[in-house]
């Protein structure tokens, strides 16, 4: 039994209380200790990619558009499991994928292909060996009704046009005291599409080394550490570790080193990161693949995991909680946000609908802090709630249809949301956004991208037409060209403003416009003054 869907990752809090804390972010660094592997769970959704306007279709070389701006990524996710006959689950199982939006970056989209066919091969081999056991396991304790779980879940980190950087989170439920779960990092280069080696990112291997263990240090005279953690950091920088691989991320603001939970310290510990910043440490790093020298930053957020930060004089700590609903068909949720600032306490409660899914913590250059959540609620409705940290007092600056579907938010300057689109069909599409004054999400344009996840267009339903049709045709050279398309032509919707037109690919590669204009009747769309249903053969719509 196969499903395949985009979808929304959903941290589940596993404590009870804001106990768990962060090291502080500051507003220049944005340094924080390691967070510890969640599990979570699945909803459907994407992430996004930027449209061209008028005769901007032709493919643009990435770096044009500055190396550090953000690229949109897509993630799907392919599940499976066994059911008992009562229709319990024996095994459940999720493998994600990940695609690069858009044109250029074709190097880096063919590594990420392999990548995730390499993911989905480990992954199947995996699943399949758990499921026998499984079953057998089921057979022996049928009262027990153990259910296992394997999964790969995609988790991005850094996107942009200098640095694709991601883990795969493999976690396992086996049915014991508590699951398995631990990352695997990996780091590309997004204009040659290399896999990148950590001698790529450091010059500096004996101060970078230095650095990581001086952190280290720190914690184990604090009693995090195994006695002799050492002798594991020393085998896994130098590559004579048995059991595993030093383990790292580029970052928007240095380079984190990562350490699996009971890898160095006890399971309690979590995932330990020691993040080594850019800033003061210029030269040992590649600048090539060094992040943005600005104050601003964002941070993901974990129910009931507080989060400590600095901005100029205000030294401040955020955590969010929630109570679940009493029933399953109920989606009202009571939240609460505690912060305190300068040592002041202040509570925030309202009731909110929906799933609490994403959340971010987010510092601006001149160092506003807002908390971006989304809830996600029937039909899989999405919308970002946005609450104010500043001031006296926590409070709710506004709600947005467009909110980040699994897509990073890795600066307040760009990042991309998604929202669903009606036009010419029913699909998910983004827009690239920054904060504004107001700590609202403000978009820099008005066209909204499509989704893709398809390879070719084999994977990808087209509208065919059953009437002549009157199109913009865009040359390779930034032309337009007026032109009838016949009947039978084949479109794929590729963007939209939701108003005039709907921007399209043709079976043959070429791009083109349709104009368009919202009926009368409040619903659906005319072309050429005749109802969109009457030109195509099937419109996709969802209810």
């Amino acid at each position: 039994m196969r499903k395949y869907g985009l979808y929304l990752l959903i941290a589940v809090g596993l404590l009870v209380g804001c106990q768990k804390k962060y090291t502080a972010m500051d507003t220049t660094t944005a340094q924080t200790s390691a967070e510890e592997t969640k599990t979570t769970e699945s909803a459907k959704v994407t992430v996004p990619e930027e449209s061209k306007t008028s005769g901007e279709t032709d493919a643009k070389e990435p770096e044009s558009t500055g190396k550090l701006d953000p690229i949109p990524i897509a993630v799907t996710g392919e599940y499976d499991g066994e059911w008992d006959d009562s229709q319990t689950p024996i095994i459940t199982s999720r493998c994600d994928r990940v695609f690069v939006q858009g044109d250029g970056y074709e190097a880096l989209k063919s590594a990420l292909s392999a990548k995730n066919d390499e993911m989905a091969a480990a992954h199947k081999k995996e699943y399949e060996e758990y499921k026998v056991e499984a079953i057998d396991m089921r057979k022996e304790f049928t009262d027990a009704k153990f259910t296992y779980a394997c999964n790969y879940e995609f988790q991005p980190i850094r996107f942009d046009g200098a640095v694709a950087s991601m883990s795969w989170l493999k976690y396992y439920d086996m049915g014991g005291a508590h699951p398995t779960a631990y990352n695997d990092y990996y780091n590309f280069d997004t204009q040659t599409g290399k896999q990148l080696e950590l001698s790529d990112m450091v010059k500096d291997m004996g101060g970078f080394r230095s650095y990581v263990k001086e952190e280290l240090a720190g914690r184990a005279a604090d009693g995090e550490l195994f006695d002799g953690y050492e002798d594991t950091v020393d085998t896994l920088f130098d590559g004579t570790n048995a059991d595993s691989s030093l383990e790292w991320a580029i970052t928007e603001n240095g380079v984190s080193v990562y350490f699996a939970p009971y890898e160095i310290g006890p399971y309690a510990a979590g995932e330990i990161e020691i993040a080594v910043p850019f800033k003061d440490h210029e030269s040992m790093f590649e600048e090539a693949y060094m992040g943005a020298s600005t104050d601003g930053w964002a941070k993901k957020v974990d129910p009931w995991d507080t989060v400590t930060y600095r901005s100029g004089d205000v030294d401040a700590s955020v955590c969010y909680t929630y109570e679940e609903p009493e029933t399953e068909d109920d989606f009202t949720r009571k939240l609460t946000i505690e912060r305190e600032q300068n040592g002041k306490k202040d509570t925030f409660t309202e009731e909110v609908y929906g799933k609490i899914g994403d959340t971010w913590l987010v510092m601006t250059d001149d160092g506003r802090s807002y908390l971006y959540m989304e809830l996600s609620s029937e039909n899989d409705w999405k919308t970002m709630e946005v609450y104010d940290l500043n001031g006296e007092k926590v409070a709710k600056a506004g709600s947005s249809t467009d909110s980040v579907n699994g897509a990073p938010i890795q600066t307040p300057d760009a990042f991309y949301l998604t929202r669903r689109i009606d036009a010419l069909g029913t699909y998910s599409a983004y827009r690239k956004f920054h904060v504004g004054a107001d700590g609202m999400p403000e978009a820099d344009g008005n066209v909204y991208t499509k989704i893709r996840t398809a390879d070719s267009h084999e994977d990808e339903m087209p509208l065919v037409s059953t009437r002549a049709l009157p199109v913009t045709l865009f040359g390779a050279d930034g032309s337009e060209t007026e032109a009838t398309m016949p009947v039978g032509t084949k479109f794929y919707v590729r963007a939209t403003d939701e108003e005039t037109f709907v921007d399209m690919e043709l079976e043959d590669g070429r791009k083109c416009r349709i104009a368009v204009r919202q009926s009368g009747d409040g619903w659906g769309f005319l072309i050429d003054g005749v109802s969109e249903e009457e030109c195509f053969e099937f419109v996709p719509y969802a209810g």
